[in-house]
């Protein structure tokens, strides 16, 4: 009895000191408390996004308010906590069922449609048309009204310009939905890029042009003929061949071909030293006031421009929205770069579109600049001259580098899979290029262009290539990238909160080692068990599309299907392919079956899969007697009490252990062919 109660003593002034370690660090989190706002919001929207099945709430605009009402009303962190992810799953809530973008039921075959060209969108190999058609021509299921599809035309084709009316028999497809938990969802990006099908015309024709009101970034793209001009200054991002593109990720410095803050920086410095040139020339004016206001708000307004002609992206958008507050910080005397002025570009952004929290280039964009905002924010300012300053520039750019490189890692491992090992090194080397050289002579060139001269472009691309040549020689270094495997979203939560926590946590001012390093700690704590969780995390040995028209096995640490490449199942094969952590340049072999009938045996579990009814008939009685089988796989619905084995539809995927996961997309993004809803009902 004795011992019973000393160890309830001791139990007791543990506990009270957690509780009082707690209170402390707590105490001095105030007045960062605004800066978690962004935060916990973009975090209960992610996971709205995430979930497998839409949630059973009817009223989510008014939960959302109501979130709100509460929030202002208490004053306990933990509930104004809780109101705040909560107001940011519902406000995502309410914006997708706003939205409510209508999408073909079925991919069809070809079709005669009619469409204005909204938009035009230029790659290597084709140019993407965005039509507005009407929804009844294309599928009687659609609501009376307009809807968008973007259509591939051949690079040599008839051109079109934006206004333009063409018709022609196309071929649609309907967005496809995930293919495994964690890959891209193009149903899900197409229903928030208001997209209603996606496809390629066989042929076509202009029933009316509107070549006198062109678009002015198709204007430009036309008058420069510069594929510089289209990735750097028009925001085309698939302009790059793909063997170069390969290039400038392995070196590291593909972030230069999504304009970003990157090209605002150049772009608003350079307005910038012209305006305040030109306001240096009025006396008059500069007695009154300094240059630099004056300035500062021309500099904002060609910004502006910029933002327009390259096509407004979530990382242009973001780094507009940083040169604004830096702007507004500068007329106002305050502070320039801080995570306040970060804290309130997300939260404007968030506001405009939750789902630009499922972005990569968002995710990207303020990882970076947080971590720099977060280095940087405790630099005090010390006039230096000679070496001093110019050993002090070395460093800024060095740190920038490692900071920006070491806070979107994380990032980038998850969704693309891989780590660029130079990519500080070609950093260090390759955007100075692009900074001093490559950027200011093609927006000179750019401009002379427009008048017929060609020259400064012409230059501006040998220094590309000279460019181009430096990072091939850094690709080429051994190890310059190496394979990841996937990144659950569970460790990529895990890292992000370790992140914050180093970044948001107030320091307080003990002598506690533990207590006054408590970011770094907690920072720490949370990569580990993210790397923990990646590293434990399994993969699949067999992979199942929707429609069980396309199979993966793995064998030997190697996918091989049923059948070739098809249009049906694009994104099925990447994302296998990357989940499986195969290279690109890899080929993936059939897998041998005999007469439709494809046997997979592995040490655990045996499975079956049938390929066409012939087969069923043919063999379903011996299968179903072999107890030795324990799945089988068809794309036609068997039902059987006798079978020993198990029956498997629709999308799923099977672990070595014989875990069967299934993959869901019951969204209001995923409307389903008519078929696939049949066929869920028959089960």
């Amino acid at each position: 009895m004795y011992d019973y109660i000393k160890k309830l003593f001791i139990a007791m002034q543990v506990k009270n000191f957690i509780i009082e370690f707690m209170k402390e660090i707590l105490n001095f989190q105030y007045k960062n408390i605004f800066l978690w706002l962004p935060f916990v919001m973009a975090f209960g929207a992610a996971l709205y996004f995430s979930l497998e099945t839409e949630p059973g709430f009817n009223f989510p605009i008014i939960i959302t308010f109501l979130c709100g009402a509460i929030f202002f009303r208490y004053k306990n962190i933990l509930i104004r906590a809780i109101c705040v992810f909560l107001f940011g799953f519902f406000y995502a809530m309410s914006f997708a069922h706003i939205i409510n973008t209508p999408q073909i039921k079925d991919s069809f075959g070809f079709i005669n449609i009619s469409g204005t060209v909204k938009d035009i969108d230029f790659t290597t190999d084709s140019v993407r048309v965005f039509l507005s058609v009407h929804g009844n021509d294309i599928d009687p299921n659609l609501e009376n009204k307009n809807v968008n599809v973007r259509i591939s035309l051949p690079k040599d084709s008839l051109p079109v310009h934006i206004g333009d009316t063409i018709n022609g028999n196309a071929k649609l497809f309907h967005p496809s939905g995930k293919y495994i938990d964690g890959s891209f969802d193009f149903a899900r990006w197409a229903y928030f890029a208001n997209l209603s099908a996606t496809g390629f015309f066989q042929d076509y024709k202009i029933t009316e042009s509107k070549n006198s009101k062109k678009h002015l970034r198709t204007y430009i793209h036309d008058k420069a003929d510069s594929v510089l001009t289209d990735t750097l200054i028009l925001g085309y991002k698939k302009m790059i061949p793909e063997k170069e593109n390969q290039i400038w990720k392995t070196v590291g410095v593909g972030h230069v071909w999504s304009i970003s803050g990157f090209h605002m920086t150049l772009i608003g410095g350079w307005f910038f030293a012209f305006f305040y040139l030109i306001f240096r020339c009025f006396t008059k004016l500069t007695r009154r006031m300094p240059a630099k206001y004056p300035a500062l708000i021309c500099s904002w307004v060609g910004l502006i421009g910029y933002l327009c002609i390259s096509g407004i992206s979530v990382a242009t958008v973001r780094a507009f929205l940083m040169a604004t507050l830096i702007g507004i910080a500068t007329l106002l005397g305050r502070g320039v770069f801080s995570l306040r002025n970060g804290a309130l570009a997300f939260l404007v952004i968030f506001l405009i579109n939750p789902f630009f929290v499922m972005n990569a280039g968002f995710q990207l964009s303020f990882a970076a600049i947080f971590g720099l905002l977060w280095f940087f924010d405790d630099k005090v300012y010390i006039k230096r001259t000679g070496f001093k300053r110019l050993s002090y520039n070395l460093y800024l750019s060095l740190m920038t580098a490692v900071i920006a490189t070491l806070f979107t890692l994380p990032f980038i491992i998850a969704h693309f899979g891989y780590i660029p090992t130079y990519s500080l090194l070609g950093n260090l080397i390759i955007l100075p290029i692009f900074s001093v050289a490559i950027m200011p002579l093609l927006m000179i060139g750019t401009i002379f262009a427009l008048f017929g001269n060609h020259y400064l472009i012409s230059i501006t691309n040998h220094i590309y290539n000279f460019a181009l040549h430096i990072a091939q020689h850094i690709a080429d270094l051994p190890h310059a990238s190496l394979n990841m495997p996937f990144v659950p979203n569970s460790a990529l939560i895990l890292s992000t909160i370790g992140f914050l926590f180093l970044i948001l946590i107030v320091k307080p001012e003990v002598k506690n080692f533990f207590i006054k390093h408590i970011n770094y700690c907690l920072c720490g704590c949370c990569v580990i068990l993210a790397i923990t969780i990646t590293a434990t995390h399994s993969k699949p040995l067999f992979y199942s599309a929707e429609d069980n028209q396309l199979v993966g096995f793995v064998v030997d640490r190697k996918l091989k299907f049923n059948k070739a490449r098809s249009s049906g199942h694009y994104f099925a094969f990447n994302s296998w392919r990357e989940f499986n952590n195969e290279e690109k340049q890899d080929k993936n072999e059939r897998y041998k079956c005999n007469h439709g009938l494809c046997v997979y045996k592995t040490d655990k579990w045996n499975l079956v899969y049938m390929q066409n009814f012939t087969t069923i008939m043919n063999n379903i009685e011996n299968v179903c007697l072999d107890d030795s089988i324990d799945f089988i796989v068809s794309p036609f619905e068997i039902k059987s009490s006798k079978c020993h084995a198990n029956f498997l539809r629709k999308s799923f995927v099977i672990y070595p252990n014989g875990k069967i996961k299934k993959i869901i997309n019951q969204r209001p993004w995923h409307n389903l062919p008519q078929q696939n809803k049949d066929l869920m009902q028959g089960q």
